[in-house]
């Protein structure tokens, strides 16, 4: 069942994405149709379907991060313009659906970068497809919005 709502939700995703047209990757807004809570994806090249586990499910493709001088990986910033949203919180997961990490951070100003605090190394991590679920979450700690993407990372050309 609950493959079944991450296909759902990640199906609704990329149909909601806002495709700018590019020759090479770029930033690119990505949201479930709803442009209140989305994000902002560097180095973005495509959507794709994937298969997980047997299943097929739809993916975005983005250019592998550099790590950044913390030592960690920016994989993308989350943006609301929903004033109630005050925090996320978000859990990491393999192409074997194990965990591999998790993010709990405050908003600011709407906006945070996803800079996940990962189980393993990310470039061993990366080589398969990865799935970020992450919740918009009110000052109660009330879910407000979910958000569930799985992500192919490739090698900058």
């Amino acid at each position: 069942m609950k493959g079944f709502f991450r296909v759902i939700f990640t199906t609704i995703l990329l149909a909601g994405m806002l495709i700018i047209p590019a020759s090479a990757a770029e930033d690119q807004a990505v949201n479930w149709g709803d442009t209140n809570y989305q994000i902002m994806v560097p180095g973005f090249i495509e959507g794709r379907d994937i298969t997980i586990n047997g299943q097929t499910t739809p993916a975005i493709v983005v250019q592998k991060p550099e790590k950044n001088s913390d030592n960690k990986y920016r994989i993308f910033d989350i943006v609301t313009t929903d004033t109630n949203a005050t925090s996320i919180t978000s859990t990491v997961y393999n192409s074997k659906e194990e965990y591999a990490g998790d993010l709990m951070t405050d908003l600011e100003n709407g906006r945070v970068s996803y800079v996940p605090v990962l189980s393993d190394d990310f470039e061993s991590l990366s080589k398969e497809p990865m799935y970020f679920g992450f919740s918009y979450r009110d000052k109660d700690w009330n879910e407000i919005y979910k958000f569930p993407i799985w992500i192919v990372f490739e090698d900058k050309k």
